[in-house]
């Protein structure tokens, strides 16, 4: 049922939002306003050489991304096509993966009150709040992204700006995922609470909650991480732990991450990781270090050399990431 709703509320207000208001909107950096409407297109393609991986080759994401926004209302979509190897002997599927990444509608009750209803990046921790390539100083990710609590949630979300910067948010899902791309962590249920608390270049998080599998499996996560952040230099870590009632816990997930811009255009990223994952029987540290040029602030080239302790997965990482 509440599917259901949600594809006509965001529907409904979509519709409302694309109408023309010129004397409020404003349109984005990127991307190209339709004329006479509050409707703005745009997106990016994300491709990464990855020489462990069968298809070396790949577009990882190539994405359409809509937005507009009227009065106290804000609507953002995202689809991709994923995974999309150049090689025609490629062993991989040959039907082009489509994936519905976003789809949020957010109405603002009040300045410090904001709703939002749709698929979303669950507001949780530093990094899962960076959703497209481009904002990510290197390709690789970190494992608790993904594994340690769900990276996205289909429902609804409140946020309380408290003072200032500092914010608190729950997040309530109780339906399935409205999309069906394959997620490292599916679920059909999920609570969660995040804490923001910004002092000057310093900021905290803190994450909570329990999610429901769709085979059953219930799991609670809890999670911390900090950032002080300047204008050449950026350290950021989160730490997460998970428990389970119907499998093997994962005790810890974190990582340190330090980024230095050492000129306009570049940046130098060093990055420490550990995890214990009872669940694939595996308890890991791995040492990134990387190079990350801007030539313009829509394109970003990512070079890192990925070191395991454990798993032969040593190697080097290239992307290319561009928004238009």
């Amino acid at each position: 049922m509440l599917n259901k709703i949600t594809y006509l509320t965001i529907f409904i207000f979509f519709t409302y939002l694309i109408a023309d208001d010129s004397d409020i909107y404003k349109s984005n950096s990127y991307g190209w306003n339709v004329p006479n409407s509050q409707l703005n297109i745009g997106g990016y393609l994300d491709m990464t050489y990855d020489d462990e991986r069968e298809d070396k080759f790949l577009f990882n994401d190539i994405a359409m991304i809509l937005s507009s926004h009227k009065e106290r209302f804000d609507f953002l979509g995202e689809i991709e096509l994923v995974n999309i190897s150049p090689r025609e002997e490629s062993s991989s599927r040959s039907d082009v993966d489509i994936y519905l990444e976003r789809v949020q509608l957010s109405y603002a009750l009040s300045d410090e009150q904001t709703i939002q209803i749709g698929r979303f990046n669950s507001d949780i921790g530093y990094w899962n709040q960076a959703p497209i390539p481009i904002l990510e100083d290197t390709t690789t990710k970190p494992h608790l992204i993904g594994h340690m609590f769900p990276k996205s949630t289909t429902g609804i979300l409140y946020r309380q700006n408290l003072n200032g910067e500092d914010t608190l948010s729950f997040t309530l899902q109780d339906n399935h995922d409205i999309a069906h791309q394959d997620n490292l962590i599916s679920i059909n249920r999920h609570f969660g609470f995040s804490y923001h608390d910004v002092y000057d270049d310093f900021s905290l998080r803190l994450a909570g909650g329990l999610y429901r599998e769709k085979d059953g499996i219930n799991t609670t996560y809890l999670g911390v991480g900090a950032e002080y952040e300047l204008d050449d230099f950026t350290m950021q870590g989160e730490l997460f732990t998970q428990q389970s009632r119907d499998k093997e816990d994962s005790p810890y997930s974190g990582y340190f991450q330090s980024s230095w811009n050492f000129t306009k255009r570049e940046d130098l990223v060093a990055r420490f990781e550990a995890y214990d994952d009872k669940n694939i029987g595996l308890q890991e540290e791995i040492y990134l270090f990387g190079y990350l040029y801007r030539p313009w602030t829509n394109m970003a080239l990512k070079i890192e050399y990925v070191y395991h302790t454990h798993l032969p997965l040593n190697r080097f990482v290239y992307s290319l990431s561009v928004l238009f």
